[in-house]
Formats: structure tokens, sequence, C-alpha cells
């Protein structure tokens, strides 16, 4: 790894002579097919020959999505991501409790499963459908962009035939805000005095930190709806260092560990998994390595910053951070207790938010939030 560390010193040095030469020598034991080790520097190494190529960097696309089985196979081996997830969906239930008109603002949907989560609790919870005290559950999911709005609709259609098939009185709305967020947005969602909103952010936030005004557009769109609570899931990473090594570095430290925690939850010797594996790590980890370290400008949409940042940024719009305990904590920790891999995950707190990651290393961490009545001056 030393002469990949040096050959991402060169490059962003502008010295490609020497980089090239370096990462000749890596590539003498890269491998796409080799250990973890390998792996990893088989795709950074190629992140690097891109960037060089012609002195000028090149756009990735991160518009490709995994194959549904390589995507389930993934969500079901990884803990983080179902911790996570039950983890919001706590917060978010015991926000709307009693209620019986519910709004769920998602300002991205991943994979659907929150929501679909969200639906059993609503179902399961005492008193509710059986004692008709639940009128209606509504779900706004925000598209920003014509790709997105194609895939949320697919997820949208999965939504309503589980609600159909539970018995629960569901709607599922889809609002285009390719521009930045305004009033206009505010009144397309919709809102109803009678309901209590509640907001959920998956991996939204950080994608928009390449664009300040659209990003500080949608925070005053949220505070502007005054949700209950918003409850925020981001990875915890370090991918907008303005240095192009210092980036490199913290990428690679956080690829490592997902390469690492691939090979041990999706073991080779399952042959399907190891398909699984290949496929996270060739479309998925592949394009987001590529982003971070290939794309500048806006183009660079992966620029994932840590908890303590967000902190800092959502402090300016009088929002309120909310201690994670009680079974929002609990859930996180039966599905990471639960895993096969539990020795090998961390589950933890900063400050008051949920940390969850692979062995030593944080890597996503969920937070919940409240806003001030007050903006601060």
């Amino acid at each position: 790894m030393e002469h990949l560390l040096e050959c991402a010193e060169k490059v962003g040095k502008g010295e490609f002579d020497r980089a090239i030469e370096l990462l000749g020598r890596c590539n003498c034991w890269a491998s796409q097919t080799g250990n973890p080790v390998q792996r990893l520097a088989y795709y950074f190494g190629n992140a690097l020959r891109q960037r060089m190529k012609e002195g000028t960097p090149i756009e990735s696309d991160m518009t490709v999505t995994l194959p549904d089985k390589s995507a389930m196979e993934f969500r079901t081996r990884v803990p983080f991501y179902t911790a996570s997830q039950l983890a919001a969906v706590q917060i978010l239930m015991e926000n709307v409790a009693g209620e019986k008109r519910i709004h769920v603002i998602e300002l991205r949907i991943c994979s659907g499963m929150p929501m679909i989560a969200l639906m059993q609790a609503v179902a399961s919870s005492p008193n509710s459908i059986e004692m008709n005290s639940i009128e209606m559950l509504r779900i706004t999911a925000l598209a920003h962009d014509a790709t997105e709005e194609r895939f949320i609709h697919g997820s949208g259609r999965r939504l309503v035939g589980f609600a159909r098939g539970i018995g629960l009185p569901f709607s599922f709305n889809v609002v285009r805000i390719w521009e930045p967020p305004s009033a206009a947005h505010k009144d397309k969602l919709g809102l109803e005095p009678r309901e209590a909103t509640v907001v959920l952010s998956q991996y939204a936030l950080s994608r928009m930190v390449a664009k300040p005004n659209r990003l500080e557009a949608m925070m005053k769109l949220i505070r502007s709806i005054r949700p209950r609570v918003m409850v925020v899931i981001e990875l915890e990473a370090n991918h907008n260092a303005p240095d192009f090594g210092h980036r490199f570095v913290e990428t690679l430290f956080t690829a490592g560990a997902y390469f690492d925690c691939l090979a041990t939850c999706m073991e080779e010797k399952e042959e399907a998994r190891a398909a699984a594996r290949a496929a996270v790590e060739s479309w998925y980890l592949n394009d987001r390595i590529r982003n971070v370290l290939v794309a500048e400008g806006e183009k660079r949409v992966v620029r994932d910053v840590k908890i303590r940042v967000w902190r800092e940024y959502f402090a300016r719009f009088g929002m309120l951070e909310i201690a994670i305990r009680g079974l929002a904590l609990q859930h996180a920790n039966m599905v990471i207790r639960e895993s096969p891999f539990a020795g090998s995950c961390l589950v933890g707190l900063d400050c008051k938010s949920l940390m969850i990651g692979w062995k030593d290393m944080p890597l996503l961490s969920v937070s919940a939030w409240k806003f001030m009545k007050a903006m601060p001056q």
C-alpha cells in the first residue's frame, strides 16, 4: 500500500510521470479477484489512473444501482443498515405515538425498507387498525432528478401493495424537487394541520454538499414544515477534504473497512454471496471511490462529512440534537447482537447520536433533531 499512497501524493502534486511508475508497481499485486487488500488496491489504482488521464479529472456516473439480488444479499448479510434503519423507525414512531394521521417526508428513498418497517410498526401498535385509530399513513418522497423519480415510483408501488396486504390506510406521493427547494415545494407537500409530520433523511443531505445553496434551501424548507422530529442517517466519513491527498487517505481507510467487512460477511465459499460481494464492490463501492477521487466541482457528489460537521451546520438552523436511547438503541443493539458478525461490529454513542461501524471504525451515524421556535441570531 506504500506505493499506492505515494502514487496518490504524486498525482495530487501533478507529478504524473513518477505516479505512473508507482502505479505500475501497484499493478503487479493488485487484483480485482484477489484478497480484500488486493481488490482495494485495484479499484483505487484505477481511480488514480483515471484522474491522470489527459491531465483532467473525469466525471463518475453516480446513477448506477446494484442489481436487486446483490442489493438484497448485501442488506441481509451486513447488519449496519438494518440496525440504523430500525433505530430511525423507532425514533419516528416515538414522535407520532397516539396520532391518527401520520405524514412521513422522506428526502431520499433508498431501498424502501425503513418505510416497510414503519408500516409494520404502525399496524402492530396497540389498538391501531383494529380500533380504527389510524386514519391515514402518508409517505411523501422527494425526487431530485428524473432517474431518481423512476426509482421512487417503483418503491412506491411496492409500499402501496404492502399496505394493502396488511390493511393499513395508506397514501404515497412523489414531489419533484429538481430545482432548489422553495415555498412552492412546501405547497406541493400538501401538509394538513391534523397530521403529525416527521422527516427522514437517508444519505440525502451529503449529496447536496456540492451545492451549498440547494442544501441551505432544503434546510429552510424542512424548518418551515416544523416536523415533530427529523432523523438523519449519514455515512460517518470525511470525503470532502479540499486537498486531494487528504481525501485519498480518508477514502482509502473508509473503503478498507468496507472491503474487510464484505469479505467477512459475504464469504467467498458461498458462490452466490461471493457474486453479490463482487457486485457491491465493482458497482457501488467502485463508483463511490471514482466519484470522490476523480470527479471535481458539482460533479463530485460523494462528499460525506462526519457528525461533528453536521452538528455545526444544523445549529445554524436552530436544530437541537435529541439523545438516542431506550428502544431505538435497543433495536440497533439487537440487530447487531443477533448477527453472526456481532464480534466485529461497533455500536456506540457520539454525544447524543448513534454510531454503527466495523471493528473500531464508525461507518454510519443516526441522529435525531428538533427545531427551536426561533432561528439563532
